[in-house]
């Protein structure tokens, strides 16, 4: 390859391998404030391992979740297996001064990471102990690979607050903190054993059962211990309103669904119950108790949120209407430490009639820039739209501060003034706030903009998690990434063969569209492609997940048709454009924002 050539090849993979500084320090707030109401919640995450009956032992405080270890004849079973290795790694050492037995069988509770990614420590070297969950639990773990894992990331990041030192923090609600970092490591097994509606196994001499129970998520189950009572009931329920919605954004759950698992709970009369986060509850009357609250709670959100919504209220309305009865209000388990019931009542709202809230002036909104101009006219000019937020702030009204700066950092997003209200509304608002997702957020949001930077999530994947993700899901991550002003004007067939994992794909770039088909061998070799290419499907996956360079990965490929700086070329129309902050101005596509060019385009 000639100089230039290779000039070229080393620009455009330090293009497709360049990301923005880690950041490291946890992001600390003088003097910072917390209700109290939030710090006397962190009493029920005190960590050690807790006896809830004979061979049933519970790991709580260790990280977000809890992990169950269930002692048979001649082995363990373990039930969740926390967020990361690490963690999981502190959980066996605790768990091994109760028992030194192997672990013959891992059990999920559902897919959430903080369940599963700890399992490769649970699996020790030499031994392969069955993996039960239900049916859906690997698809939907797996889909972390998906489309909009860039997004979902960052926004848990700030949801939990994984930029915050420990004061900042105080819990995550159901937990005492999420244990993520970017030393923390991914350890999720497949399953080996799933099921659909109910299955009945023996372990070690220990019978259970596990139930299908969709709640939290749709693949949900409860473990079932008939000769010692204990259930163990995964997310359906834990010391706080349960998420019915979460501010990181997920699928819709079904509160009907959650409701009636927690029916099917009650009808088992259990005298212990082990939740998948905070304390176990004892005796069958007080757990009668607790769930039926619990799940009058869901209900009463589910049935008052359809109710409105038949009214013809509006999500804003619904959020403001829907108050929990007093009855249940009051209850010390229905706090709003992690879900809140306005939340709920929106997602019910966006999950049952979609986006569009019914408001004529709503069907073609003005965009965000155009709406602060607006907002700022009527004010009479920025300036005066800037001295109302600071009368606003004076008066203590933060809520206020925070939507006016929304409209000023549009006008001028690197204002140092706007963005020093803002930070400083953020704090106030995080003061006062029992939610700790809320509290994440107002303080991470803080940091991002006082700081200069996007809470992007830093943990990886193992080596043997990252390879055990279908090729599939890489490709659709690469399908949503097409620039389209980059791929405009191009047409351009690339086939890549993955001949260890018998898999082929084509991707055809289609004046601003990528389709990307699997394709058999024999097709593949068929088709004609203007690249083609044979490919590793270690290094491929690595280099996506940011796990290996573009400089140690594309020249290594071999190439039948093309070269690497053809190849290079053609993925970097594939680059998104940098994370930004949901209050700065949108970077791409720039339009006028005056009122009467907007009508004129709608």
């Amino acid at each position: 390859m000639k100089t230039g050539q290779l000039l070229a090849v080393a620009a455009t993979m330090a293009m497709l391998a360049c990301s923005p500084p880690e950041q490291t320090t946890p992001k600390h707030f003088p003097g910072l404030a917390v209700d109290a109401r939030l710090a006397a919640h962190s009493a029920i995450f005190a960590p050690g391992v807790e006896k809830v009956v004979d061979g049933v032992y519970v790991a709580i405080g260790f990280g977000l979740a809890n992990a169950v270890m269930i002692e048979g004849r001649d082995g363990v079973i373990i039930v969740d297996t926390m967020e990361s290795t690490d963690v999981a790694a502190r959980v066996l050492q605790a768990f091994r001064q109760v028992s030194d037995k192997p672990v013959k069988a891992i059990i999920y509770t559902h897919n959430h990471a903080d369940h599963v990614c700890g399992a490769q420590v649970f699996a020790a070297a030499g031994e392969s102990p069955d993996i039960y969950a239900h049916a859906l639990t690997d698809e939907r773990f797996k889909a972390l690979v998906n489309k909009t894992r860039p997004i979902i990331g960052t926004r848990s990041m700030r949801m939990f607050g994984n930029f915050l030192d420990r004061e900042a923090q105080v819990n995550a609600g159901i937990g005492p903190f999420l244990d993520i970092s970017a030393h923390s490591r991914a350890g999720y097994l497949a399953p080996t054993v799933t099921f659909e509606g109910t299955l009945t196994a023996e372990v070690a001499g220990v019978q259970f059962e596990l139930v299908h129970a969709p709640g939290e998520t749709d693949d949900q189950l409860f473990v079932w211990l008939p000769d010692r009572r204990v259930l163990l009931c995964g997310d359906n329920f834990y010391w706080a309103f349960p998420n019915l919605y979460t501010i990181r954004g997920t699928r819709f759950r079904g509160l009907q669904d959650w409701y009636r698992s927690l029916d099917k709970i009650r009808d088992l009369r259990p005298r212990y119950l082990v939740p998948g986060h905070s304390r176990p509850l004892r005796s069958a009357a007080t757990i009668q108790s607790v769930l039926t609250d619990y799940r009058d709670a869901i209900q009463y959100v589910h049935d008052q949120s359809i109710r409105m919504i038949n009214s013809g209220y509006t999500p804003d309305e619904l959020a403001a209407y829907l108050q929990l009865p007093s009855h249940l209000a009051e209850k010390p388990y229905l706090q709003p430490f992690y879900g809140d019931p306005a939340w709920s009542a929106r997602a019910m709202f966006s999950g049952h009639l979609g986006w569009f809230d019914g408001d004529a002036a709503n069907l073609n909104p003005l965009p965000p820039l155009a709406e602060a101009e607006l907002i700022a006219r009527l004010a009479g000019g920025p300036e005066a739209l800037r001295q109302h937020t600071r009368q606003a702030f004076e008066a203590r009204e933060y809520q206020a501060v925070l939507q006016l700066t929304s409209y000023l950092l549009q006008l001028e997003p690197n204002h140092p003034g706007d963005r020093e209200m803002r930070v400083a509304a953020l704090i106030k608002r995080a003061e006062t706030a029992t939610n700790p997702n809320a509290r994440h957020w107002y303080l991470t949001e803080a940091a991002e903009i006082r700081d200069r930077f996007v809470a992007r999530p830093q943990a990886r994947l193992t080596e043997e998690s990252l390879q055990a993700m279908p090729l599939s899901g890489f490709f659709d991550l690469l399908a949503v990434s097409l620039d389209p002003e980059r791929s405009a004007r191009v047409n351009r067939r690339v086939g890549i063969m993955f001949p260890a994992a018998g898999e082929a794909f084509g991707i055809h770039v289609r004046y601003g569209v990528a389709e990307i088909r699997p394709l058999s061998v024999a097709a593949f070799d068929e088709r004609q492609f203007d690249i083609k290419l044979t490919a590793t499907a270690r290094a491929w996956k690595a280099m996506l997940a940011g796990e290996r360079s573009p400089w140690r990965t594309l020249p290594f490929f071999r190439y039948e048709k093309g070269n690497t700086l053809q190849f290079a070329r053609f993925l970097k129309m594939f680059q998104p454009p940098e994370q930004k902050l949901p209050v700065e101005p949108a970077r791409t596509r720039t339009q006028s924002t005056r009122l009467a060019a907007y009508d004129r385009q709608s």
